[in-house]
């Protein structure tokens, strides 16, 4: 059973590029860290650490220059600021950068485990949880409802996103939450196109459609190196993301789970049953 080290600070966003999914965090007391296997002696030390927040996916305020609809990406952002208590948020004219805010707010995270580019993957609390500085939970006791990533998941604010480390006791407990939101169309959920869009050019991406993000980014990768759309399915199929189902089957990519017929796109599979390997 995973295990999980609550870690009490505080959230900041001021100077930063956050989004809805990831945030900076300053815990209270450094030595917590010591929990962690590091890539780097300077990702331990850094005082304010990049989140991943786990099990989620907000749409795209900014990558390598792209956004999507920025109604819903800001809106997962938002959201996220308000829940960790941050307000009075100015952005830059481009709203790719928070220059000025009320942050540094208090609240906890729950991590296991860092990833490669060493941000701890978090589910994060608000500071009323009922959690303790330095404590060790696992998934049978750990308040998972009452982190933000659930709350962000149950408003349809966000698509679901597990990986192979994710665990599954916690998957369960989103994919149940996703299901009742995509039922009431909730959110995102109320005009979702991942399962079948037609796809002309990058405007689509950025305006008119919304995308399970990790989608996004590899279309938006796409258009940025090929000009022939016939070689997207092996653009795809080079990506090699060694996909596992919920079932246990296992796929080599997400060509496997998509058809393409011409400019029209179609992903057969519910997002929350895909976990994909963490690079």
């Amino acid at each position: 059973m995973t295990q999980y080290k609550i870690i009490a600070g505080t959230f900041h966003v001021k100077g930063f590029s956050p989004d809805g999914d990831s945030i900076r965090f300053q815990a209270n007391d450094m030595a917590n860290w010591d929990f962690f296997k590091w890539q780097t002696e300077k990702d331990k030390k850094e005082k304010r650490k990049q989140l991943r927040v786990e099990s989620i996916d907000a749409l795209e305020t900014h990558y390598e220059g792209y956004h999507q609809p920025r109604t819903f990406a800001l809106a997962a952002l938002e959201s996220l600021l308000e829940l960790v208590g941050i307000k009075s948020v100015t952005y830059s004219l481009s709203l790719t950068k928070i220059v000025d805010a009320d942050d540094g707010k208090a609240g906890f995270i729950a991590s296991a485990s860092t990833d490669k580019y060493g941000r701890p993957v978090s589910y994060v609390f608000p500071k009323s949880a009922k959690l303790t500085d330095g404590a060790v939970m696992d998934s049978a006791t750990l308040p998972i409802e009452d982190s933000i990533n659930f709350e962000l998941a149950r408003e349809g604010l966000v698509y679901p996103t597990f990986y192979t480390t994710t665990d599954r006791v916690f998957a369960e407990k989103f994919r149940a939450v996703v299901a009742r939101a995509r039922k009431t169309k909730r959110g995102i959920w109320s005009i979702d196109r991942t399962s079948d869009f037609t796809l002309y050019d990058i405007r689509t991406l950025q305006e008119d459609i919304l995308l399970l993000p990790k989608l996004f980014r590899r279309l938006v990768s796409f258009f940025d190196g090929y000009s022939d759309f016939n070689q997207l399915n092996d653009y795809l199929t080079k990506q090699k993301d060694s996909l596992v189902l919920w079932d246990g089957t296992k796929k080599k990519s997400l060509a496997e789970l998509m058809k393409i017929s011409g400019r029209r796109i179609q992903l057969k599979t519910p997002v929350e049953n895909i976990f994909f390997k963490a690079k």
